[in-house]
């Protein structure tokens, strides 16, 4: 599926547009377009997706979570520019918008600008210090910059075991970096264990980098 979908999946969803159907049905069309997009985009087709989520945002051109998906797109795509763009336009009416404010991260993540991905993602965490897939982000740009002190510095502040895999994923991918893979993989099978299908979003970003356990 791919990392810009870590904040589609999670609040993809768009209300109901105006129209007339009733409000169940057309909060029910909503979603299943949504999911629509979300499967052709696992499974690869993105042509399919551009259409799908195209057509979702005829109704509402300018629902944020719309948008997100045609950013999560764009960004499969390797379209950052565009990508980018799609996400400024969302923070530019709603600032608060956490998805767009991260899918930004991981553009920059995504280029392997790994100092500024990590800059964008310690600014968010400013506002929610405690956020549990930020520390894993900061970890993940710490590692990937070679900065593996910094690393352990936010480790040991990731509260133990947590409310997601963050906990066992940031520890992973140090212990895979010091060449400890067997403790790496065992880490994660443990994750897997304990958050079941919520460690996805935590497999899509080792993919980023290569990592597939």
């Amino acid at each position: 599926m791919g990392i810009p979908l870590l904040l589609a999946v999670i609040l993809a969803t768009a209300p109901p547009a105006p129209g007339k159907l009733s409000e169940p049905d057309a909060q029910q069309l909503q979603e299943a377009a949504t999911e629509e997009v979300l499967a052709n985009i696992k499974a690869g087709d993105l042509n399919a997706a551009t259409q799908n989520v195209e057509e979702l945002l005829k109704n509402s051109p300018e629902n944020p979570a719309a948008l997100n998906l045609l950013g999560s797109v764009q960004t499969k795509k390797k379209d950052y520019a565009a990508a980018r763009a799609t996400f400024e336009k969302i923070l530019a009416t709603d600032p608060s918008f956490f998805p767009a404010r991260f899918n930004l991260g991981e553009i920059l993540f995504l280029e392997k600008n790994y100092p500024a991905a990590r800059e964008h993602f310690q600014a968010m965490r400013a506002a929610d210090p405690k956020n549990e897939l930020l520390q894993f982000k900061v970890v993940m740009c710490d590692i990937q910059a070679g900065d593996e002190n910094s690393a352990r510095r936010v480790l040991r502040g990731m509260r133990f075991p947590g409310d997601s895999p963050a906990w066992y994923y940031a520890n992973a991918a140090l212990e895979n970096k010091l060449g400890n893979t067997a403790q790496a993989r065992r880490l994660v099978r443990t994750a897997r264990e304990i958050f079941g299908e919520k460690t996805e979003l935590f497999d899509d970003s080792f993919e980023t980098i290569g990592l597939k356990f």
